[in-house]
């Protein structure tokens, strides 16, 4: 008895030793991803942790339930307004906020330039007059449009003091700003929503004002902490930053231009499709998918662009840099990709159907489907279009974001009398893809990036073995439970795409 208790001593001894690199390697693993907050790969785990803890929420639950509640016409004509806001919202920004993150990125002892917070007064009361301009032109109701209005000005000077906390790379301090708005939003309207609930125009009114009372408190949250970083910030009387809008001329192009194909799609559905505003709000279901999905890639822009700043200043590569975040973005991407060939109609039925509910047709999930795959492309631009923008390459891109503009408003003008939403979807598609493609190669002229043999092995394996995880689960079961089994598969196989990561932390163990 005693010789086999050493046995199995023995065995499980020589077990632990076998496996210790294994062991040691995973702790190192969680080491590097949870502990280490200071390197890129932490610090986007702790900005994406909180983004996907709070904006999902807003997104499925609040935005979903105030749609259900309000119908898609009243829905409809919110959506509608909020675009365009958004397509003049470069005027609150003119490439102000990714200048004083990349300045203060490569420069960290230098202080900001005085005079950006008065500059930044009259270009949001610019953006005021001309949005009110358009929206009163367009017969737009003034309560929602000035509410709407007020929000994206509370966002816009928001992100500027964001902006300095990216710059000093100070991510935790900024991962929390960027969910203290919908944090107190969701709390308000969870409430409102669960007690007496939202309806008609007094509840939109209630959404709107609820939005309001959080971009506030986000606001005051980022003046604080920027300004505890540098007292400049918040100096108005210098118009030292007025000789920067020149300079800054080509951003505003490329950032208008970039809105207006990624949203004109609502404006010109409100004027072409028949259905006007009830199309707006059926487009509106399946684009929340994505709006929710842009949210990864947004967050790792915002991220790389002072990282970009600061290597290309200095002559480091970055080849390996986005080598990494191209296969991040993919691990994502394709399987949303796939996810809306196979499983449109069971999430679309999730929230959209039912007691209650706006209830959803089939052109919704090839809506959906549509939207679904612009994110691959979309996701693309936010790390090869960051990198374009953190050399210097602005003039370009705005030049080609022109040009997309062009296209996109061609594409709309034809494909939404044909196929409404469906049209409108396939028009963004189409350019989100023709202008990644142009950017990957600009970035790879400017021997940033390179397209090595393996990595073209890299990505086939990846689409081959996502297609056939989706497309065999789907034939077998072609509901919720098989689009969980479908995603929990790739979350397992799509490792593979980090093996050089595991290799550098297994090593290090």
């Amino acid at each position: 008895m005693h010789g086999a208790k050493l046995n199995r001593f023995a065995a499980n001894r020589k077990w632990y030793y076998r496996n210790q690199r294994i062991f040691f390697g995973l702790a190192h693993f969680f080491f590097f991803f949870v502990v280490l907050k200071r390197t890129f790969l932490g610090n986007l785990l702790l900005l994406q942790a909180l983004n996907w803890l709070i904006k999902p929420v807003w997104i499925f639950f609040i935005e979903v339930a105030v749609q259900n509640n309000l119908g898609d016409a009243l829905y409809g004509k919110y959506y509608g307004i909020f675009g365009l806001a958004l397509l003049f919202n470069i005027l609150l920004d003119f490439g102000l906020n990714n200048y004083t993150a990349a300045k203060v990125a490569s420069a960290p002892d230098h202080a900001v330039p005085t005079g950006l917070l008065g500059l930044r007064m009259w270009l949001a009361l610019s953006y005021v007059l001309i949005t009110a301009i358009f929206g009163l032109v367009q017969h737009m109701d003034i309560r929602f449009l000035g509410l709407v209005i007020l929000n994206q000005v509370l966002a816009g000077f928001t992100l500027y003091f964001r902006s300095i906390l990216q710059g000093r790379h100070l991510f935790k301090t900024d991962s929390i700003a960027s969910v203290t708005d919908r944090m107190v939003a969701v709390a308000l309207l969870s409430w409102l929503i669960l007690g007496s609930g939202l309806s008609g125009e007094e509840g939109l009114l209630y959404f709107l004002l609820a939005q309001t009372a959080g971009y506030a408190v986000s606001l005051f949250f980022s003046w604080f902490y920027a300004r505890r970083q540098n007292q400049t910030i918040t100096e108005i009387s210098s118009v030292e930053g007025f000789s920067l809008l020149s300079s800054m001329r080509w951003f505003a192009i490329l950032s208008l231009c970039m809105a207006v194909f990624t949203r004109l799609d609502t404006q010109m559905l409100r004027h072409l499709s028949p259905g006007g505003e009830a199309e707006v709000g059926q487009y509106a279901r399946s684009f929340r998918f994505l709006d929710a999905a842009l949210i990864f890639s947004s967050l790792i822009s915002s991220q790389l662009l002072p990282l970009f700043s600061r290597m290309i200043s200095r002559n480091e590569p970055t080849d390996g840099l986005l080598w990494l975040n191209v296969r991040i973005v993919l691990f994502v991407a394709l399987p949303l990709l796939f996810t809306g060939m196979y499983f449109a109609s069971p999430l679309m039925g999730l929230f959209y159907d039912g007691p209650g509910k706006a209830g959803f047709t089939a052109s919704d999930a090839t809506v959906f489907g549509r939207l679904m795959a612009c994110f691959l492309p979309m996701a693309l631009v936010h790390i090869f279009g960051t990198w374009l923008t953190a050399a210097g390459e602005l003039k370009k891109l705005g030049l080609l974001a022109i040009f997309c503009v062009v296209i996109n408003a061609g594409l709309n003008f034809w494909l939404i009398p044909l196929q409404g939403p469906s049209g409108a979807a396939l028009a963004g598609l189409i350019t989100q893809t023709l202008f990644v493609i142009i950017c990957i190669y600009w970035v790879i002229l400017r021997n940033g990036f390179s397209l090595k043999q393996y990595r073209f092995f890299y990505l086939l394996i990846s689409a081959n073995a996502v297609y056939a995880i989706f497309y065999v689960v789907s034939r077998n079961l072609p509901d919720l439970n098989g689009f969980l089994l479908a995603c929990g598969l790739w979350a397992f196989t799509g490792m593979f795409l980090f093996v050089p990561e595991w290799k550098k932390w297994l090593g290090r163990s």
